[in-house]
């Protein structure tokens, strides 16, 4: 077993990122406002870059900045004045696909450590030595690699070799969809994908306009397009023993459910893999805990699939919302010690209400009582709606990172 890899998590803005490293990152990744690839995401104006890399720096958690945007001539002089802005910011890696990029990163940052995106597709390791030679650290496999040829890459290179693990894949090969843009002027490689590939779509006949056909329709629509989400928690441990040096969790426009709920079933997955508890029981544990977020159905996806049914066979994909995320930890009632729950969607008195803590296991408790505050006035209910702040006295004191959830 060779040194346990690090857990890379997505976040979008500073409250995710504050969950991703409470509930286990190694390291976290983050975008600014330009030249990355989720530019729809909230992203880090400049001071909460900053500010993000102090917090994590005071946790020991290290933070990369993707500037992974393919570049173009005319926005040169702009990722030289964004860089010039970012200068003073110590962070821990730059994740590029652009060599234009790297090159001008290299201007502005002393010694700065490389990692390359899986929008470069690196499928061999000649390509991944080449990135190494010009002075990458690390380097991001794509996604369509298979597990044998992804442990000839790491024996015949001397980068870190990073592996995406879970998260939403793309139906075009490594990312590179111009789907959106031609349909809706959004140009997913700047980092605008509109997600045209999840949309409904129908069949017309040339010769008959305004006759419309479904091409497969189930009860939720037709969905010829949409990929499953990947998920490699099954096949951790073959990653690990196989020296991948980063697992790598996709999300960056998640919300803190998403983030604390999968980091959590994957820092406990590293446990276990560092322990040598990591058994089938364990494994089918924490497959029950991922099945809790709202996912598409999941595939082991191009690395471990003999065949590729999961992913040409997409129609009867769809969302599985089996727990619904019904409250945060907002604040502390100094009238009354208990926590305050900003609510997230509606839950009734009687209920049973669980609650996942960073480093606990997740625990039930049945809603008997449930008080609103409001404008400094504090009465019962037997409802709780979104964006209430509210009270629920049998739940005791609680992290003020939980997450609260109620299974549908």
């Amino acid at each position: 077993m060779k040194k346990v890899p690090e857990l890379l998590v997505p976040a979008g803005n500073i409250k995710t990122l504050r969950y991703a490293v409470e509930y286990g990152a190694d390291a976290v990744y983050i975008g600014g406002k330009k030249f990355n690839l989720r530019s729809l995401a909230d992203n880090f104006t400049v001071a909460e870059l900053e500010e993000a890399v102090n917090y994590c720096h005071e946790r020991n958690v290290k933070t990369y900045i993707t500037l992974n945007s393919i570049l173009f001539e005319n926005e040169i002089n702009g990722l030289k004045k964004y860089l010039s802005q970012i200068s003073h910011i110590e962070f821990d890696g730059f994740i590029i696909s652009d060599m234009a990029v790297m090159n001008l990163i290299k201007t502005y940052f002393k010694n700065p450590k490389i990692h390359i995106s899986t929008q470069a597709n690196i499928t061999n390791s000649i390509g991944a030595n080449v990135y190494n030679k010009l002075g990458a650290k690390r380097v991001n496999i794509a996604r369509e690699v298979k597990f044998n040829d992804l442990k000839e890459i790491i024996k015949n290179t001397d980068a870190e070799v990073e592996v995406f693990i879970h998260g939403a894949l793309c139906i075009s090969y490594s990312g590179r969809c111009m789907l959106s843009k031609y349909m809706t002027g959004r140009d997913a490689n700047k980092g605008r994908c509109a997600h045209s590939c999840r949309w409904k779509y129908y069949l017309l006949e040339e010769e008959r306009p305004n006759l419309f056909f479904n091409i497969v329709q189930n009860e939720n629509g037709t969905f010829i397009y949409n990929s499953r989400d990947l998920c490699l928690m099954p096949k951790l441990d073959m990653l690990a023993g196989a020296g991948v040096s980063a697992f790598k969790i996709e999300g960056r426009a998640k919300t803190e459910s998403y983030i604390a709920q999968t980091v959590w079933a994957y820092r406990k997955a590293l446990d276990y893999i560092e322990n040598n508890e990591f058994s089938d029981e364990k494994k089918s544990f924490l497959m029950s805990e991922l099945n809790k977020c709202t996912h598409r159905d999941y595939t082991v996806g191009f690395m471990f699939l003999d065949g590729y049914d999961d992913l040409e066979n997409n129609e009867a994909v769809s969302y599985k919302k089996d727990y619904r995320f019904v409250g945060l930890y907002n604040d502390q009632s100094k009238k009354y010690g208990l926590p305050l729950i900003l609510v997230k969607n509606q839950f009734k008195k009687g209920e049973i209400i669980e609650i996942l803590e960073p480093k606990k296991m997740p625990y039930e408790v049945r809603i008997n009582e449930i008080v609103i505050s409001k404008n400094d006035c504090d009465y019962m209910a037997d409802t709780a709606n979104p964006n209430d702040i509210v009270m629920i006295k049998d739940i005791g004191e609680i992290n003020p990172y939980a997450i609260l959830r109620i299974k549908q």
